[in-house]
């Protein structure tokens, strides 16, 4: 866990779903190879083309110097629109074919409910991110989710990040953005004036009762 920086005054958490609210490399797995299915089906080859593409897609960013970005904003460089993407993942991403209830997890949340006001913010479909929390037994800790399908951006975007304090009523410097990756979902947040804590998966989200609650 790394702290990037925190508000004088914490109002409301956000946290990513996918790699921070639960660990699971086989889902995670599974929902970039179904993506890459779908997207091969699209540009009419086959999957292992379409992967080597999107690989291709990710070095060349990377030699340019670019940060990491979302997988739906570089199926977008393939042409791909995002209410396309978003469909795509609602028909191929079932949430409660993956994850369990963790009562760790509720038992977090739950600390920070009392002090926080919690929200969630995925590049997944909303109804996936609501799906999501429900598998997991924690949909009752947040207030609203705001998805892929809520502005048609995705992270790091920052209309993303403004969406979910417009909901919340709150300024950016009041909140603090929690995730696993911290191109994508750490660094917007910060040029915004949002706190920003890097998980290494949900082991960590377990433990933030101890770091935000004196």
């Amino acid at each position: 866990m790394k702290v990037f920086g925190l508000p004088g005054e914490i109002r409301a958490l956000v946290f990513d779903m996918d790699g921070t609210l639960y660990t699971h490399h086989g889902y995670a797995r599974f929902q970039e190879s179904s993506q890459v299915a779908r997207l091969a089906q699209a540009l009419g080859a086959s999957e292992s083309e379409a992967k080597t593409a999107l690989d291709r897609a990710r070095e060349a960013r990377r030699a340019q110097g670019l940060p990491r970005t979302s997988m739906a904003n570089l199926f977008l460089g393939f042409g791909i629109d995002m209410a396309t993407i978003v469909r795509w993942r609602e028909e191929k991403i079932v949430p409660g074919d993956w994850l369990v209830t963790d009562q760790r997890l509720d038992a977090a949340l739950a600390l920070l409910q009392k002090r926080f006001r919690l929200a969630l913010l995925t590049n997944n479909p909303r109804k996936v991110g609501e799906a999501s929390l429900a598998a997991l037994g924690v949909a009752g800790r947040f207030e609203f989710v705001v998805g892929l399908d809520d502005n048609w951006a995705s992270k790091p975007a920052r209309e993303p990040f403004l969406e979910v304090c417009a909901r919340l009523g709150l300024e950016p410097s009041f909140c603090v953005s929690i995730g696993d990756r911290e191109d994508v979902d750490l660094a917007t947040a910060l040029t915004l004036g949002m706190g920003a804590i890097l998980v290494d998966g949900v082991e960590d989200v377990y433990g933030l009762p101890g770091i935000l609650i004196s």
